[in-house]
């Protein structure tokens, strides 16, 4: 990805993140509040900490601690100015210098800074547990009260999107009190466009920023998230209870559509790969030919045709996300594809000793889609003499489970970036592969290897396009030939929308940002484009 300055001037044309809004407007006293749902939870718990990893409730970043930078991962290569009006790189990639926007205030009333900036990075770097890119940041100057400057130990161009597109801004003043490890956050002060004003176990609620630095906006006065379980969310689409959710629904032109294609809207772009991950601590397991096995025995086409309903397609082998990903990959397996090969994958596993290939495959039991796929994937690997238990969890069980690598098999999704990098980063980078107990960011299967390491920080050293694709060509390689983990099918953005309270939603024709209402920043950049349905 080539390195981009923004411009002070563009800036300004881009305050207000054109695209989806159409003429934007302050909220009419009448404005109706938005009922969303996320995640597949019983409960909440009142936790608002950006840092965390666990338990934090959706809406933390984005709707209220914002990003330095948006980038748009349905266009890559698009980044739009945010708490920072410009970045520059320097000192061959180990420096990086932000310009900030002048006038933002956090909910409290105390001025945005760059000590705020400073402060943020350097409690991710005081506290690795918190460093959820794995960021080497080596040290933070302020250079003045709208300058700050990041050090790193190695060349970060590619962690741009990890730097300033991921990483949520809090407050110096408030957060220097506490321990950021243990600190829930239960009142939380931010820059951005909402802030909390209700919470309880099974419903929370955000109300507009009246002071928001994006002048007029938002429109939508009043978010809800009422706690809902899979099939109460189902119900909900169909009575019209909720007006944005991110659920897979079975037949959703018979559920949801229903006769109302006026209103009840769905998008669902590509937005990373969901694998079969094998714990690569586990003796039999970390076995190639074991993997390989498991591999040829599954059958992604049924999958997709039978558990994601023919919504999405199956990976490539490389996971690089097709179409638009064809310069990353590697010329010789430009062409792979699956195929079901039961007797060769018997031969593999001829010399293990049967007792010894059995399984536990952990799904996240709100998640239907995925748990009717580890049906299937137990069936297809009974087939080569792998027994295989499916055991369903709740959502925040599995999150730690995988989490902290205290699993057999399970079924991830990796989200996409800027570029098809970013996936294969958070899929195969040594530095997250955290110790079985604690919690990791990404490389959940706990993948070690010198040479995906090396590939990843070349990517990460040059600004060179033709370099990048060499680099990313070279972990496609190792994800066919080593099979660090097991690619299954496309993630979809699973999004339903309604438009008889508020129009402006991305579509097709208008990928302004991903539609999934689970996805951060992106569904503060929705709901700050979103406008009143015509009357």
């Amino acid at each position: 990805m080539k390195r981009l300055t923004l411009a002070v001037a563009l800036s300004l044309a881009l305050a207000a993140c054109s695209g989806g809004g159409g003429t934007p407007g302050g909220a009419k006293a009448d404005a109706p509040p938005l009922v969303m749902h996320a995640v597949d939870s019983g409960t909440f718990q009142e936790n608002f900490n950006p840092f965390h990893l666990e338990g934090v409730n959706f809406g933390t970043t984005g709707m209220i601690y914002e990003t330095l930078q948006y980038f748009n991962k349905l266009k890559p290569g698009e980044i739009k100015p945010w708490l920072a009006l410009s970045h520059e790189w320097s000192n061959e990639g180990k420096t990086l210098t932000f310009t900030l926007r002048q006038g933002v205030k956090w909910t409290d009333g105390q001025p945005f800074t760059a000590d705020d900036v400073a402060f943020t990075f350097d409690t991710m770097a005081k506290h690795p547990e918190l460093n959820k890119g794995a960021l080497e940041v080596t040290g933070t100057e302020v250079l003045a009260p709208d300058k700050v400057r990041l050090d790193f130990k190695s060349t970060s161009y590619a962690k741009l999107f990890n730097i300033s597109g991921n990483t949520g801004i809090v407050p110096k003043h408030l957060f220097e009190k506490e321990n950021p490890v243990t600190f829930t956050n239960p009142k939380p002060v931010g820059t951005g466009p909402y802030t909390l004003t209700k919470f309880s176990a099974q419903l929370y609620e955000m109300a507009k920023n009246p002071n928001y630095w994006q002048p007029g906006k938002p429109v939508v006065p009043v978010i809800r998230f009422p706690a809902y379980t899979a099939n109460a969310v189902q119900t909900a689409l169909q009575q019209g209870e909720l007006d944005w959710a991110g659920a897979f629904v079975p037949d959703i032109d018979k559920i949801y559509v229903q006769g109302k294609p006026e209103i009840n809207k769905y998008y669902f772009p590509p937005e990373g790969v969901v694998s079969l991950l094998p714990n690569l601590t586990h003796p039999i397991l970390s076995k190639p030919e074991v993997r390989q096995a498991i591999s040829l025995a599954v059958d992604r086409d049924k999958i997709v045709k039978i558990a994601e309903r023919g919504y999405t397609k199956v990976a490539h082998p490389t996971s690089i996300p097709m179409p638009g990903g064809d310069g990353f990959l590697p010329p010789e397996y430009k062409d792979a594809a699956y195929a079901v090969d039961v007797a060769k994958a018997k031969d593999l596993l001829k010399d293990i000793d049967p007792a010894k290939l059995s399984f536990t495959l952990l799904v996240p039991s709100p998640f239907t889609d995925w748990v009717n796929a580890a049906q299937l994937i137990r069936e297809d690997l009974a087939k080569v003499g792998i027994k295989v238990e499916t055991r369903g969890v709740a959502f925040q069980d599995w999150v730690s489970k995988v989490g902290k690598g205290t699993f057999d098999l399970s079924i991830r999704a990796t989200p996409a970036g800027a570029s098809p990098y970013f996936q294969m980063r958070s899929l195969l980078f040594g530095e997250l592969a955290k110790p079985v107990g604690t919690s990791a960011t990404g490389n959940y299967q706990r993948w070690k290897d010198a040479e995906t390491d090396k590939l990843i920080n070349d990517y990460a050293a040059t600004e060179d396009l033709a370099a990048q694709q060499r680099a990313t060509q070279g972990l496609g390689k190792i994800m066919v030939e080593k099979l660090p983990v097991l690619p299954l099918f496309y993630s979809p953005s699973w999004a339903q929308f309604r438009t008889n309270k508020y129009v402006g939603w991305p579509s097709e024709q208008d990928p302004y940002a991903m539609p999934s209402p689970y996805t951060s920043p992106d569904a503060a950049v929705v709901l700050l484009n979103l406008r009143p349905a015509a009357k």
